[in-house]
């Protein structure tokens, strides 16, 4: 997205380097959409585009709209196979609303970037024909040792004088998903049927400095950008000695990085 919202300019290259451990979760959602014949789709914040373009696979004769705040995403969107069937439009979720009510809104790794989340998923769910479907995916991050250690880095790391701004390390730590209870109580006054579950994933991830890979695609985005070049060097380099401690290298060169998700389906009423 975007280098004025909070997770700063997006890498498209780096977002995908696990793209198959990052589009697993996007496609399990995607496949429990119960719904046969929709006519308006959207995906928002879409990234690279992948669900968007098997929304026309699955659903030739409805319209899709893939939507995203990162000029660089949408590009490598609309480069891919299959792009030319969607309708790729920048803009930025907040405040976002569809010309006419959508019968599927779908948001994979995305919604949790935006604050407000009281007000924004019933927006959400206002923005549904009837019987219209909300699907939505949020990382479960905020409390496993990867981000906890990010923001304890941020805060005393650099001889205890800390990196960044006040400002950044309060964004970073602000706990971005509730607990899934939260959410059904804000679907529920628009929805006839809501499913949420929760979901571990043990992903064995390959490479040097595997999960400071991994956190550089996604949650490092906003330090990174605020940082600049030269204390991001430093952070990245004491950052990532936490993460070998905490995260070992097996016998085998596997390191395995456990990855909780929150999934949510909502029909209106």
């Amino acid at each position: 997205m975007s280098n004025d919202r909070p997770e700063g300019k997006w890498d498209p290259g780096q977002y995908l380097r696990y793209g198959g451990h990052r589009l697993r979760p996007a496609i399990e959602l995607f496949q429990r959409i119960d719904l046969d014949e929709p006519s308006i789709c959207y995906d928002i914040g879409c990234g690279a585009g992948e669900i968007a373009i098997a929304m026309t696979q699955r659903w030739p004769s409805a319209k899709v709209i893939g939507l995203d705040a990162s000029a660089e995403m949408l590009a490598k969107s609309r480069s891919a196979a299959g792009g030319n069937n969607v309708e790729w439009v920048e803009a930025d979720i907040v405040g976002w609303a569809p010309e006419k009510p959508a019968d599927v809104i779908y948001s994979n790794a995305a919604l949790h970037w935006v604050d407000g989340h009281d007000t924004l998923f019933p927006h959400l769910m206002q923005q549904l024909a009837p019987g219209g479907v909300l699907a939505v995916q949020m990382p479960l991050s905020w409390g496993q040792a990867s981000h906890r250690l990010l923001r304890e880095v941020l805060a005393n790391g650099n001889n205890g004088e800390g990196y960044g701004s006040a400002e950044l390390r309060q964004g970073v730590g602000r706990k971005w998903v509730d607990d899934g209870d939260v959410y059904f109580d804000r679907l529920r006054p628009y929805a006839n049927h809501i499913d949420i579950w929760e979901c571990h994933y043990l992903q064995e991830l390959s490479g040097d400095d595997p999960v400071l890979e991994w956190v550089k695609g996604s949650a490092l985005r906003p330090v990174l950008t605020a940082l600049g070049e030269t204390a991001a060097s430093a952070f990245l380099a004491e950052y990532g000695s936490v993460l070998r401690d905490a995260y070992p290298k097996r016998s085998d060169g596997a390191t395995l990085f456990p990855f909780g998700r929150l999934f949510m389906i909502a029909q209106r009423s």
